[in-house]
This record gives structure tokens, C-alpha cells and sequence, in this order.
């Protein structure tokens, strides 16, 4: 083959190719999720209101659990969970003055004293542990994603808003509040649950 001949096929072949960047070959080999990139949004408008239409009391949802003939119906009643295989997820509310605040953890934690009488544990962060926000969301599930690592970084990104939520409050010892929030448990409580905020406001 003479070097003109290589060259127009050079350029034959080349007229349908495209470079693209670094950013736009991972974005073609993980397309980000949809669910990714409205969760400021979906944080504001969906699952805060839907946290706070669900939050029961805690001190009459517990008794309300405790009376239960079983946690499967317990779950269906006043709970909520997507699929059978994962914990129930259930909404509270609680009112009443923080005692204590501890941020030494990074994991760190306030006490409040609901209106009940009993001393109630709320997360604060930096570190939000577990999962119970991501799953008390009605509007996405793991068939969303399918992809475990991708629905787990979804859970730490709505955990970073209950986080940044707690930072701005910055809450005090005296304060008089209002937490919505949620906690998950595979069977009927025994003892008071720790809180995982979705919304807080000085009373």
C-alpha cells in the first residue's frame, strides 16, 4: 500500500472518531444515576416532607410497638420497609430540651428530654451512621441502582445532608427543639432508639 493510499485511509477512519475527555470516558463508563444528581432537591422537597407527615411521637410509637401482636404487622402499620429483606424503618418526632451534646466522637451525638420524661439519643455527625434515612425514602429503592456500592454512596450522601443539617443548627444544652428524624430495627425495640435527623427547629 502506497503512503498516499494509507494516509487517505488514515483520515477515512478517523473522520468518525471523537476524542473525549477523561471526566466524559467515566461519565460513558458509569452514567451517573439520576437519583444522584437531584438529591439537594429530593432532599428539600421530598424526603424531609415525607419524614415529617410520617413522624409519630416517639414515647406513643413505642407503646404502640410494644402492644403489637408481631413486628411483621408492627412494620406494616406503622413503619416502613421496601422489600422484606431489609430492616423496618419508622418516623419519629420528638420535642423537648437538649441536656446534653457530645462531639468529641466524630459520631457524635445530643440528648434530648422529650415531653414523654425519657432522654432521648440523636445523631449529630460529622459521622452519620447507618442507613435508616436512604430507606425511609419512598422514592428510590436498590432497583434503582443495582449496583451496591452506588446505593451505599446515596445513603452517605443523604446522611452528609442530615449532617450539614445538624452543623448549621449547631444545637446547645437548654435548647428547646422539635426533631423529625427515623430509626431502623429489625424487631421490636426494647429500649429507646438513637434518632437520625431529617429536620430540627428551636421551639
Amino acid at each position: 500500500m502506497s503512503r498516499r493510499v494509507w494516509l487517505m485511509l488514515v483520515v477515512m477512519l478517523s473522520g468518525g472518531c471523537k476524542i473525549v475527555s477523561q471526566q466524559e470516558l467515566a461519565a460513558l463508563k458509569n452514567p451517573p444515576n439520576p437519583k444522584m444528581a437531584n438529591l439537594d432537591q429530593v432532599w428539600q422537597q421530598k424526603l424531609v416532607p415525607q419524614v415529617q407527615a410520617e413522624a409519630k411521637p416517639l414515647a406513643t410509637l413505642m407503646k404502640s410497638l410494644q402492644s403489637a401482636k408481631d413486628f411483621d404487622s408492627a412494620c406494616q402499620t406503622y413503619g416502613y420497609r421496601s422489600q422484606a429483606e431489609n430492616p423496618c424503618v419508622f418516623s419519629v418526632s420528638v420535642r423537648g430540651e437538649v441536656t446534653a451534646v457530645n462531639t468529641t466522637s466524630r459520631s457524635g451525638k445530643m440528648t434530648v428530654k422529650d415531653e414523654s420524661g425519657d432522654s432521648v439519643t440523636i445523631q449529630v455527625g460529622p459521622i452519620i451512621r447507618g442507613t435508616a434515612l436512604r430507606d425511609a425514602y419512598k422514592g428510590a429503592s436498590y432497583q434503582d441502582f443495582n449496583d451496591q456500592v452506588l446505593f451505599g454512596d446515596y445513603g452517605k450522601a443523604i446522611n452528609q445532608h442530615a449532617a450539614t443539617l445538624m452543623k448549621q443548627f449547631a444545637p446547645k444544652v437548654g435548647d428547646k427543639v422539635r426533631v423529625s428524624g427515623v430509626f431502623s430495627s429489625w424487631d421490636i425495640p426494647q429500649q429507646l432508639p438513637d434518632i437520625t435527623p431529617a429536620a430540627i427547629t428551636r421551639q
